[in-house]
């Protein structure tokens, strides 16, 4: 295998640590693996700071393509960013495509290694009290179309005072044969003791 770095801008902006690894001789497997960070305009002053991790994987043999990717130590302004995405391609006899950002619909079975996948959160309150997040996904299979979003809230006012709540909604589309499913749901409770 090999390992590089590439950068882009100047000052540097956006930063690939990358490696490619191939295995040979039978079945041939090609994976390309590293992290990308970009940090705008400036490190020191960053409105954005994005690092991904990210393997890809082409086994021919197999006839499949996987890619995965996880947002990590990630912030916009003072906002916490995480979460996580994936594809799957297989092709030949048994052809399927899934592709995700931030996981599915609550109703969708996906294969077994993505079903703990994170949505994509935004952290806008910084810290667990008082807590306010904003969570979505998008999905699309070979079948279906799926996306979703969240908002959470969560605050302590004295020792036996609580209030938690939110406000969301799940949608699926199917193609063959045509169904969808749009769930929304609303919760506010405020808690003594």
């Amino acid at each position: 295998g090999i390992m590089g770095k590439i950068g882009w801008g100047a000052p540097t902006l956006i930063t690939i640590d990358l490696g490619l690894i191939i295995e040979v001789p039978n079945p041939v497997k090609l994976a390309i693996l590293g992290v990308v960070k970009a940090i705008l305009p400036t490190e020191d002053k960053a409105i954005l700071k994005l690092q991904v991790n990210f393997l890809g994987v082409i086994d021919f043999g197999k006839k499949q393509l996987s890619f995965d990717a996880t947002i990590y130590d990630s912030r916009l302004l003072t906002f916490s960013l995480a979460g996580d995405m994936a594809m799957r391609l297989s092709w030949g006899s048994n052809s399927n495509f899934l592709m995700s950002v931030g996981g599915f619909h609550p109703s969708y079975q996906p294969p077994p290694q993505l079903i703990s996948m994170r949505r994509l959160t935004l952290n806008l309150l910084g810290g667990d009290n008082p807590r306010l997040t904003l969570t979505c996904y998008f999905a699309v299979t070979s079948n279906t179309v799926q996306f979703g979003s969240k908002v959470d809230l969560y605050v302590k006012v004295a020792s036996k005072l609580t209030a938690e709540g939110y406000l969301g909604f799940d949608a699926l589309f199917q193609m063959d044969p045509f169904y969808m499913k749009i769930l929304a749901a609303a919760y506010l409770a405020i808690k003594w003791n």
